[in-house]
């Protein structure tokens, strides 16, 4: 836009400022999937009148050429009984409408001081938690209320709405969206160390989105379901709540997955009563114990390839225990032998198993197709920043957007480190640690992935230490208070905060696209990649 300092969107770009709000989380969310094009849109701006905050807008909105609006939200259960509001059986105070009417009379007011009036103003409401045919009758909430109906519709419910709050536009100053927008940067943008960012990305992960749960709604009824989706779609933590539910309806669940990582992340986060967590071929030696046939030898290189087929055709047919669900996590990892010990374990029971087959690392390993499965599909990856998402996209050769990268290396998110030589790569990868240490990040926010082998002679992993650092794997009982260092394949399906990928040099041209894929996707917050200049592929790194 011509002579304008910021970009049209919404702000803040990747998620809302901290707010105990759950209902300005979701407007934020719909207001990310549809704000109009063209239109600004800041959540929680606060103006200060003097020695005191005058009040706070949840959410400003400004149109070109139209106007200002601000948009107050209240959560909860909303109601009208007797001429008084009430959210969740409590009177409100003060009433809707109030605390944005004054917000925005005080902004009005002080861009116009400034000489940078809105063409108009006004306000409005929402109350995303109560849905309605008919809005309140109030006089000044006529028209002007926003209901969770709505949120799924919201490109289409805001330009109407902005039509019946705003009083006809007149010609002004055109700077007057640049100067919201520095107030709302001035005022309440502290810079967030990368552990405090980190801190807030954690509690947004916390929750399925509605989404996603809304979908879990739709599916539960099914006996066998494949649900198909990319990296940080919620594919484990869906895998999780689906757990939990049908364990509160008194059933036996067994969750399997191949990573013994993955699997004690989620017996630890899956402390329920009827939930058993294993990795499959764990599951099989035990099967094989409980059958009292030998196990054999851990050490062989065939024993893992064979335990699950011995499992299913010698030890289950001796062993009693059975569950009423199985649950898989990374089903693309499943080998066939380990299908056939499934298909056993959930004959006339409920099977439902989460994959992604961009992270289908064994060429040889595929789906059963025998079974009639109903397929389901989560679409939008929400765990990654969009920088990292992108650029992960872009290893793998598919549509991304170039600019999110761009941001995310400007911004820091994103930060390529080239060693004039690989000898030189441990001790940058020691120095990356320290610094991510710097900013508040704790040793156990961090991840050292390699995206060749532990046991690799140059394998930055292979001394277990980088710097004074102690590295430890993922399956360690120490893995909350120390760096993690591990291979991308055994840290698949986990993240943190952090992540620094490293041994670029030991990369296969065949499967570097999803070793590279696997390991950008685990970083939650920020990502750093070290390697020798040499190693790091212009096609696929910026500026490389």
């Amino acid at each position: 836009m011509p002579g304008m300092a910021i970009r049209p969107g919404l702000w803040p770009r990747e998620r809302p400022r901290h707010t105990e709000s759950r209902a300005e989380e979701r407007v934020y969310e719909a207001l990310a999937a549809q704000l109009p094009e063209g239109w600004f849109a800041w959540h929680s701006l606060r103006l200060r009148v003097g020695e005191k905050f005058d009040g706070e807008g949840d959410f400003v909105f400004a149109i070109p050429g139209r106007g200002l609006l601000v948009l107050e939200v209240k959560g909860g259960s909303i109601e009208l009984k007797d001429g008084r509001w009430f959210q969740n059986g409590r009177e409100l105070r003060p009433p809707p409408r109030e605390q944005a009417l004054k917000l925005a009379h005080e902004l009005a007011g002080r861009l116009r001081k400034e000489g940078c009036p809105p063409p108009a103003f006004g306000v409005a409401t929402c109350f995303p938690d109560t849905a309605f045919d008919a809005g309140p009758t109030q006089d000044d909430l006529v028209g002007r209320v926003l209901g969770s109906q709505d949120l799924a519709w919201m490109g289409k419910a805001l330009p109407p709405l902005v039509e019946r709050c705003l009083p006809a536009p007149f010609d002004v100053p055109k700077h007057w969206i640049d100067r919201i927008h520095n107030l709302w940067g001035e005022t309440w943008t502290p810079k967030l160390a990368l552990g405090h960012r980190a801190k807030l990305d954690a509690d947004r992960l916390v929750k399925l989105d509605e989404r996603q749960l809304a979908v879990l709604q739709l599916v539960s009824g099914n006996e066998s379901l494949l649900v198909e989706g990319g990296a940080g779609a919620g594919k484990t933590l869906l895998a999780r709540e689906a757990a939990v539910r049908f364990a509160a309806e008194g059933k036996r669940v067994l969750v399997l997955c191949f990573t013994a990582a993955l699997a004690r992340w989620l017996a630890e986060q899956t402390k329920v009563d009827g939930i058993t967590v294993q990795t499959v071929r764990g599951l099989a030696v035990e099967l094989l114990r409980q059958a009292k046939l030998e196990v054999g030898d851990y050490s062989s290189a065939t024993f893992w390839e064979n335990v699950s087929l011995r499992a299913a055709s010698e030890a289950l047919p001796k062993v009693a225990e059975r569950w009423d669900v199985v649950i898989i996590d990374e089903a693309q990892d499943f080998s066939a032998g380990d299908w056939l010990l499934v298909t056993e374990l959930a004959q006339e029971r409920r099977l439902w198993a989460f994959h992604d087959p961009a992270q289908a690392f064994w060429p040889d390993r595929a789906l059963p197709q025998d079974r009639s499965w109903a397929r389901c599909s989560l679409r939008q990856p929400y765990r990654c920043p969009a920088g990292i998402q992108a650029l992960a996209e872009r290893c793998l050769g598919r549509p991304h957007d170039e600019t999110a990268v761009a941001a995310a290396v400007k911004d820091g998110t994103i930060r390529l480190v080239r060693c004039p030589r690989r000898s030189a790569v441990p001790d940058k990868v020691a120095l990356e640690v320290d610094k991510l240490l710097s900013e508040k990040l704790a040793p156990g926010d961090i991840a050292v992935l390699s995206v060749g082998g532990r046991s690799h002679e140059d394998s930055v992993l292979r001394p277990g230490q980088v710097g004074r650092h102690k590295l430890v794997p993922a399956t360690d009982a120490e893995l909350e208070s120390h760096v993690v260092g591990e291979t991308f394949l055994r840290f698949k399906g986990l993240e943190r905060p952090a992540v620094v990928v490293t041994d670029l040099h030991l990369l296969e041209p065949a499967d570097r696209a999803v070793r590279l894929h696997i390991a950008i996707t685990r970083a939650l917050a920020v990502l750093r990649i070290v390697a020798a200049a040499e190693d790091f592929d212009p096609q696929l790194f910026p500026g490389s």
